[in-house]
């Protein structure tokens, strides 16, 4: 059977609280992706001690759900949650039990989890705790509810979005019944807050397994997360899938992908809809507003888009025009704008050798004439790279002048 190699500080927490007379084992998703040789980001640990038992076996401790059982434990400055085996009652908001109890045995622990991959405890004296069959799940790339999945998706209705991403992320199929249940279910979706949502779809677009992604709306939940969300993808699927598959990393740039059935405006209401941060919103709905502009053939061309999208955007745009265009073609114009960026030349007034202020000390006017002014002498220095010079600048601003 695989060993875990586990960390020196979940080492200690497992064998202080093992001292203490209680059992200790890392749990979940640390399992699951130590079993498939992947380095777990997070190591959650589920303990037989209550919370205020928990919190005696260690230096520095706080509450993070001490409620729901969780508590965090602080070693060599790096945070640990610890839970103590729990039993959760009716879930009343599809999200939240109303009432958590405590127990000593981990199976009933492990039966509250959302899939048998998940459901897997790990001690590196007794070896793997798979009472659901979790361990060859991940064997045959399933993706199974824990006992009856409606009533794991009825529980908690994020674990159905979970499904679905999960299934992008690793590759792996979901079983027959879970998949059923899910499609019987997906009406509940709306139950969860569309921040959850967002940030589950986030990381659906950002998988390696792209294949999977149309589960998203082929199982209804797109069309309950937003009916006009769903009709803009469904116009778009196979070019969106298609650019997905070249993995791009960045947030904003797998939600420009998703959202380029819309326009400007249309992308900007449904990315607030989605409640993204005010940067995202304006960013994304900048570039999709000019995802149809005439392509920029050379550097003057370049720099004036420039000014119009701002410096993030316009690599935005080249990576998104890479993405749903010309892969070829948008990755040379990123290039030789990075070029012009390297070679010091002037793009933004604010690069300009000549200031307003020096204008101003040399006669002229401030107000609209001014700002007309600077905007014809960037122009001059696009077309001029090598003219950004103050006394020359100044010389054409007396020639505008007129």
């Amino acid at each position: 059977m695989k060993i875990v190699n586990i960390p020196k500080d979940v080492l200690y927490i497992l064998e202080s609280l093992n001292k203490k007379g209680y059992e200790a084992y890392i749990v979940g998703g640390c399992v699951r992706d130590a079993i498939l040789g992947r380095v777990p980001e997070d190591w959650d640990v589920t303990t037989s001690a209550k919370p205020e038992e928990v919190k005696l076996c260690f230096d520095k401790t706080f509450d993070t759900g001490i409620q729901h059982g969780t508590v965090t434990a602080v070693i060599n400055k790096n945070n640990y949650e610890i839970t103590t085996y729990r039993i959760e009652d009716k879930y009343e908001d599809c999200r939240h039990p109303s009432q958590v109890f405590f127990t000593e045995k981990l199976t009933d622990d492990l039966l509250r989890r959302d899939f048998t991959m998940n459901a897997i405890a790990y001690h590196p004296k007794e070896g793997f705790k798979d009472p659901f069959g979790g361990i060859e799940d991940i064997a045959i790339k399933t993706i199974r509810g824990v006992g009856n999945p409606s009533e794991r998706f009825n529980e908690d209705a994020l674990r159905m979005l979970r499904a679905v991403r999960f299934s992008a992320q690793l590759g792996f199929e979901i079983e027959v019944e879970t998949l059923k249940a899910l499609e019987d279910n997906a009406g509940l979706i709306q139950k969860i807050s569309v921040e959850r949502i967002r940030e589950e779809i986030t990381k659906l677009l950002k998988s390696d397994f792209t294949e999977k992604v149309p589960l998203l709306w082929e199982t209804g939940l797109l069309s309950e997360i937003s009916k006009e969300l769903y009709d803009k993808v469904i116009e778009e699927k196979e070019s969106i899938i298609k650019a997905l598959s070249f993995n791009p990393k960045e947030s904003m740039l797998c939600w420009a992908v998703f959202l380029k059935g819309f326009d400007g405006e249309g992308a900007k209401k449904m990315l607030r809809f989605l409640k993204f941060d005010l940067n995202t919103i304006k960013n994304v709905s900048k570039i999709l507003e000019y995802k149809n502009y005439k392509f920029p053939e050379n550097d003057y061309e370049i720099k004036a888009f420039a000014n119009i999208l701002g410096d993030e955007n316009l690599k935005g745009w080249f990576k998104l025009y890479s993405l749903i265009n010309n892969m070829e073609k948008g990755e040379k114009g990123l290039l030789e704008y990075e070029n012009i960026i390297n070679r010091g030349e002037c793009v933004f007034q604010k690069d300009l050798d000549i200031t307003g202020n020096d204008l101003i000390e040399n006669g002229f006017e401030r107000g609209k004439i001014l700002g007309e002014i600077l905007s014809k002498l960037l122009d001059y220095v696009h077309l001029n790279p090598s003219e950004n010079k103050k006394e020359i600048l100044l010389k054409k601003a007396l020639e505008y002048k007129v």
